[in-house]
């Protein structure tokens, strides 16, 4: 057996070595993933993050599983990679789960590095898939922006290094209040640099230069959902003055122009799937120049709305996972799909609302957990009088494990939040699992090179 990528430390050292029974009948673990290729076998542990080469005997004892231990199979055995038949790994998972959950709580630091700040719940957009539809507008005032900025600097630690994330609403529509707590937090010695969720449209050369210079922007997501008559379409801009579409690709060139990575979402339904590789080429052709900043993905319109026409075009999962496949290869081909070279393994943790690492404070100052779920039900404290509500608070850092998962190759990655919108998202997928799969072979093709 030959390490292609090495495990997870923290992961193996607590996990250790599985003591060898000469008695014991093995079996192949549940959360690893046999790939076949170029004549070898590959195995892919999703606990430790371990992938191997077999060598000969190795892989002709794996074609045999079940078996009887024998000597050969000693690194299997030792690695977690064939296990007893009786052996219940899910358990085992759970049971890492708690005690890294555990050892974290016991070294928690109070420190809040990541804040997502919604400056106005207000959009000059009109999307028919916006889940924030019916949210009351609400602007962030100054005595509140400066009552944002104490928060920040009585939570940030000593190291007073922290991110932020503006999020909305748009967030352009209110970008002397981003003004106002930037410099706010330059006098107060707080080093930042900051993310945002935006339409785009609000940009000009005065503006960018601000995001770049004083907002100290790193990277911006704009969503374009089509090409131009369906952008615009969608979009739905309140008395825009132009072309939306042109507008908004026209902002792109300048953010990229001034180094700041802009990542292009295309929502995608029945409705605009097929305006993908249009959407890319046209993306390839205006960008030429600073393509390392840019990136383009797809992703379902989650949940069912009547679009811009009055018709329903929501499909079924199965069919959502299929064209995701599709449109990653489309994108994967023009060169601005950047995935991760991290093979899955076990994860304890979920974003920051489980942890308390991430505050998401809203135009009025109140707090919630997720920047998703803004509604006066989730409401669990505020900027001046911190957590309130520690039966909410203490409720967002509940996980759920399912035993429908058990049997997954994927479980230990998959992480359940109790109350998270996206608790029940599955990692099996077919699309994960073909990428997984060939990210594999590819880990594999890289690797023996090297080796030559």
């Amino acid at each position: 057996m030959r390490t292609i990528v090495e495990p997870k430390e923290h992961i193996d050292k607590l996990w250790g070595k599985q003591r060898i029974r000469e008695d014991a009948t093995y079996r192949l673990m549940k959360y690893v993933l046999r790939v076949d290729h170029d004549e070898r076998v590959l195995l892919h542990n999703v606990v430790t993050g371990r992938l191997v080469v077999l060598e000969q005997g190795e892989a002709e004892a794996v074609n045999r599983l079940p078996l009887r231990y024998e000597p050969v199979m000693e690194q299997l055995v030792a690695e977690h990679y064939v296990v007893p038949e009786e052996y219940d790994e899910h358990q085992q998972v759970v049971n890492l789960r708690t005690i890294f959950r555990k050892l974290e709580g016991a070294h928690k630091k109070t420190d809040i590095l990541h804040y997502v700040i919604l400056t106005t719940t207000a959009c000059n957009a009109r999307c028919y898939y916006c889940y924030q539809q019916g949210t009351p507008i609400d602007n962030m005032s100054e005595q509140t922006a400066d009552q944002v900025v104490d928060y920040i600097s009585n939570h940030c630690g000593e190291g007073k290094q922290i991110a932020i994330t503006w999020f909305g609403g748009e967030p352009t529509i209110l970008s002397n209040r981003i003004d106002q707590i930037c410099e706010s937090l330059r006098m107060k010695g707080i080093e930042y640099r900051s993310m945002m969720i935006s339409n785009g449209y609000l940009f000009d050369d005065e503006l960018v230069n601000r995001a770049k210079s004083l907002w100290n922007l790193q990277q911006i997501t704009i969503t374009i959902d089509g090409t131009e008559q369906t952008y615009n379409q969608t979009k739905a801009y309140v008395n825009p003055c132009d072309s939306p579409y042109e507008r908004v690709m026209s902002n792109i060139g300048m953010l990229l122009s001034s180094k700041i990575e802009v990542k292009i979402r295309m929502n995608y339904d029945i409705g605009n799937w097929s305006e993908y590789i249009e959407l890319v080429e046209e993306v390839k052709e205006r960008f030429p120049k600073n393509r390392r900043f840019l990136e383009i993905s797809a992703h379902r319109i989650l949940g069912e709305y009547p679009s811009f026409d009055g018709q329903l075009k929501h499909e079924e999962l199965g069919w959502y996972e299929e064209k995701k496949m599709e449109l990653d290869a489309i994108t994967k081909d023009s060169g601005l799909l950047r995935r991760t070279n991290i093979l899955p393994f076990m994860r304890y943790q979920a974003c920051g609302a489980a942890n308390g690492s991430v505050a998401v404070i809203m135009p009025n100052g109140n707090l919630v957990s997720c920047p998703d779920q803004i509604g006066t039900d989730q409401i669990k404290g505020n900027v001046v009088d911190g957590i309130t509500d520690f039966n909410l608070d203490a409720k967002w850092r509940q996980f759920v494990e399912y035993q429908k998962c058990a049997d997954c190759s994927f479980m230990p990655y998959c992480v359940h939040m109790l109350c998270c919108n996206a608790k029940d998202n599955c990692a099996s997928r077919k699309g994960f699992h073909v990428w997984a799969m060939d990210k594999i072979r590819q880990m594999y093709d890289s690797w023996m090179t090297k080796q030559q």
